[in-house]
């Protein structure tokens, strides 16, 4: 009898195993969506997620490193259980709480990034439209240094910051840029808490599973991310 985990079967796998993430990401039911990351990352069919990231293992330089590189392009958060993450996207409820895990009425949130994988830099955003009077800003966006460490291991250097919003109070704030320490900062701070910046440092994540559709990746601090091709 053939086996089971031949080619097509892996495939049918995938699939229904992709569809039940999503499915699950939507409904935000986290324990759930770990148990889905825990299987799917088993059948993760690109070998070398971090290929082309900042030219990595690209051996021939007529080869388009954009084109080789699984991580390029646009990505739209499906589901984090990195509360942090979404923060800067919530604004003021209608309850005794004054901020909370509710956006309020008529904003509408989309949060993504896009990745210049030859480059090795990622956009993060955070776009709000909708009621202007109750979105706290327009769009806020952190630019990230990204370097592969290993075949699915990133590190993560926090490099600036950008904060859009047409109703700011004062003129230079409706356009404010900032900046963030320089990464020998997090090598410091990694070190402090005896870890080697090489290997494991302030800010990184692994790469579970990543294909013409979705990615999945947990943090250095144990929180997942999904993402689907934008």
């Amino acid at each position: 009898m053939p086996s089971l985990l031949g080619a097509p079967m892996k495939t049918l796998k995938r699939t229904n195993l992709k569809r039940d993430l999503i499915k699950a990401a939507n409904a935000k039911d986290e324990a759930v969506v770990i148990s889905i990351i825990d299987e799917l990352s088993a059948y993760n069919p690109t070998p070398i997620p971090t290929l082309g990231l900042m030219n990595y293992k690209i051996e021939d330089a007529s080869e388009q490193p954009t084109s080789s590189a699984p991580l390029a392009g646009r990505w739209r958060l499906l589901f984090t259980n990195a509360k942090d993450a979404e923060a800067p996207s919530r604004t003021e409820k209608n309850s005794e709480q004054k901020f909370g895990d509710e956006v309020a009425q008529g904003v509408e949130v989309k949060t993504g990034q896009r990745i210049d994988a030859p480059k090795g830099e990622c956009v993060n955003f955070i776009k709000l439209s909708g009621d202007s009077e109750s979105r706290p800003f327009d769009e806020l966006e952190i630019t990230i240094k990204m370097t592969p460490l290993t075949d699915t291991r990133v590190r993560l250097d926090f490099m600036s910051g950008r904060a859009l919003n047409e109703k700011a109070p004062l003129p230079f704030l409706k356009d404010f840029k900032f900046k963030f320490p320089p990464p020998t900062f997090g090598d410091f701070t990694a070190r402090l808490r005896g870890k080697d910046p090489r290997i494991e440092p302030q800010a990184y994540f692994d790469i579970l599973y990543v294909d013409e559709d979705i990615r999945v990746h947990r943090t250095g601090e144990g929180k997942v991310f999904v993402q689907l091709r934008d």
